[in-house]
């Protein structure tokens, strides 16, 4: 029997959600194994229980490059580009994080300043070659490279989108002079401007490479030996779509943030199988909460996003933004006294306080056990057991000593604290992107989602909470819904006069040959396989551009995706000038190809044979009602149709669902939780 896996490694945490082809679902969640994340998958692959043999296809999402991106712990690596060119990656955008702060510093750049080195060359804004490549300096640089022990280098030359030769005979020369090395060329990766964007987006890929090309070795030599297909394996990428081992490799960076979009599209799943259009995918772990917005049951996307501050990537990805807010989260004191949450967290390893592996700063997880939120009952099936006393004596010791306040307030706190950075977040996908938050359902995952999610909402006054029925490991989930995808794109400056839509087709075409043939490589159909086409365009002056749909090549398509821009920038900003003229920045191509998804409501779920915990009663505190008699249940117990008035709580293996006092839920057809926000009646 064929089953097909999806795999969401996170920093705390490795979840799986397999599904057969009968439409039997199996679930697990493993502690995450850093440095070395390929045993965790393999763990978790074994706790499936699944014969290696009857595994078609394991889709994998990994944080691999996100976390050594942000941890600075990537391949020493070097630039190489135009003469004077060097500081373009440290000046940035001449902007500030902190505009107020006089002792604030930007993080240091990935790649240090010894390490940028220069060459010879000058290709003008029109491609043309005003200095030629001196290959000279190009050996001179490979020396540097060589003594210094470097493993990666990004080549990012001026003007280069214009004309790639020399950004092309510079990689031949690398490779001749440094067998083995990796080799990152901005003409491959992002052949459009901005220069600062292509040069930070190169080097992320240079940074990341290496370490995704080991990772990715180990993995399919662990699941070789285990007797695991060798194509078994396709990679997450965080445009929304799948492509091979062998790809991601060259294009690390197309998997920073892979996880995270993962979850945006199991909101999506989620949201159509409980029949809503418009939500806010929410999805908190241990280490962060991740928040992208669905609209019109499609995910909203970005033709760029920053991995941190003045660290810009640059590619069609799925709209996420993301937050050091999770369950293993750190609450201190700042030097003014005042309490803080994150974004430092305790991980995986020590983890918690009450997880007893060491930790003592008191965390979200923390703060939760001790107010009777989440138990030892079904925690992990027992594979690990939380120590409410660790937990008690990490706040009262951090938090409620130092700030005179009882351990239920200090706790309360906490999580105040939290829920504050994690509702900002949501405003910024929300009120900041011009929707209402109002109009859009809350669909809350990850371990931790389902803890927060009723407090996020009310305070954001949406209507309503949707919890799927394994919280948990939904990103996992997610994966399997992935369509294999991959797009591409190319600077194309013209004014709407001069567009020739013969040179435009013939530049599409030569894209789209491209991103079709790395789906074919994924073995799909070419009679499967749909494309995409799209442009960005601006009013003559601007430097920032719009993305529109182009349907067709031709003149009738051209001037509806003019009159679709006009549109999409008085959405967007406000303001637009039907009037004015405007000009293309970017073409942009995406293949899609089609894959049979399994159907939600299909599902029978192995995890639901084990005999439910009877229905019990434990003291929970609640803000505004203190310490209140609720009714624990175990979700194995619930079934479509069944009603649960609050305060309630509801526990399985991945997570605990928290339902306060003043809100009303359902069980639908599917197995989601539907809470329902009412008017508060505090107690208290």
């Amino acid at each position: 029997m064929g089953w097909i896996v999806g795999c969401d490694t996170g920093g705390t945490f490795t979840d799986f959600f397999a599904v057969s082809e009968t439409g039997e679902a199996r679930v697990t969640k493993v502690p995450s194994t850093p440095p070395t994340f390929d045993i965790g998958v393999v763990e978790g692959l074994k706790a499936l229980g699944i014969a290696p043999a009857d595994v078609d296809t394991l889709f994998h999402g990994t944080t691999v490059t996100t976390n050594a991106v942000i941890t600075k712990r990537g391949a020493p690596s070097a630039l190489v580009t135009t003469e004077g060119f060097r500081d373009v990656l440290e000046i940035r955008r001449a902007n500030r994080e902190e505009l107020y702060d006089i002792l604030w510093d930007p993080p240091a750049p990935l790649i240090p300043r010894r390490h940028r080195l220069e060459v010879v060359e000058r290709v003008n804004y029109r491609g043309d070659v005003i200095t030629p490549l001196d290959e000279q300096s190009v050996r001179d640089a490979a020396r540097k490279i060589r003594a210094r022990d470097l493993r990666s280098v990004a080549v990012c030359l001026i003007n280069a989108h214009m004309n790639p030769a020399h950004e092309r005979r510079i990689r031949d020369i690398l490779e001749e002079e440094l067998p083995g090395i990796a080799v990152s060329i901005s003409t491959d990766i992002l052949p459009e401007p901005p220069e600062f964007e292509r040069t930070a987006t190169t080097v992320a890929n240079a940074y990341a490479a290496p370490i995704l090309r080991v990772y990715m070795d180990r993995l399919e030599e662990r699941l070789l030996a285990d007797g695991y297909r060798p194509d078994v394996v396709l990679v997450m990428h965080n445009g929304g779509g799948t492509m091979t081992t062998d790809y991601a490799k060259g294009v690390a960076v197309k998997t920073l943030n892979s996880g995270p979009a993962a979850g945006v599209i199991a909101a999506a799943a989620v949201a159509a199988s409980a029949g809503r259009k418009d939500v806010v995918g929410f999805d908190m772990g241990g280490t962060s909460a991740d928040i992208g917005l669905v609209r019109n049951g499609q995910p909203q996307l970005t033709t760029h996003f920053d991995l941190e501050w003045g660290m810009p990537i640059r590619f069609p990805s799925i709209d996420v933004i993301s937050i050091g807010a999770g369950g293993g989260s750190i609450a201190w004191l700042d030097q003014a006294g005042y309490p803080r949450s994150g974004p430092q967290s305790a991980g995986a390893v020590p983890g918690p306080a009450c997880y007893g592996k060491g930790g003592s700063e008191p965390t979200n997880t923390d703060a939760q056990l001790v107010l009777g939120r989440v138990s030892n009952d079904l925690f992990l099936d027992g594979r690990m057991a939380l120590d409410r006393g660790r937990a008690a004596d990490a706040i009262q010791e951090r938090i409620a000593g130092p700030l005179g306040l009882s351990l239920e307030d200090a706790a309360e706190g906490i999580l105040k604290i939290s829920n504050a950075n994690m509702v900002k977040a949501i405003r910024m996908v929300t009120v900041e992107s011009g929707f209402d938050p109002r109009e859009f359902s809350l669909i809350a995952f990850g371990g931790a989602g389902a803890l927060h999610a009723v407090d996020l909402a009310r305070e954001l006054q949406m209507p309503e909470v949707i919890v799927p029925p394994f919280p948990g490991v939904t990103s996992a989930m997610g994966l399997l819904f992935v369509d294999p995808l991959d797009d591409f794109s190319q600077s194309y400056v013209r004014r709407q006069a001069e567009i020739d839509l013969a040179d435009v087709a013939r530049v599409l075409g030569e894209m789209e040959e491209r991103v079709v043939g790395n789906l074919l490589r994924q073995g799909v159909a070419a009679a499967d396989v749909s494309v995409e086409l799209g442009v960005d365009f601006r009013y003559v002056g601007q430097l920032h551009s719009v993305t529109v749909p182009l349907a067709a090549v031709t003149p009738a398509a051209l001037v509806a995706a003019i009159v679709a821009f006009h549109e999409e920038h008085l959405r967007q900003y406000r303001y637009s000038h039907p009037d004015a003229p405007v000009e293309t920045s970017t073409l942009r191509v995406t293949a899609r190809g089609h894959r049979e998804k399994p159907t939600l409501g299909g599902m029978t779920y192995a995890e639901n044979t084990r005999a439910p915990l009877a229905e019990r009663q434990r003291l929970v505190h609640f803000e505004g009602y203190g310490w209140v008699e609720t009714r624990v249940l175990d979700r194995n117990a619930l079934k479509a149709g069944d009603t649960l008035p609050g305060p309630c709580i509801v526990e399985r293996l991945d997570t605990t669902v928290v339902l306060p006092p003043d809100t009303a839920s359902r069980v639908d057809e599917v197995g989601n939780i539907i809470v329902t926000l009412l008017e508060r009646k505090e107690s208290k």
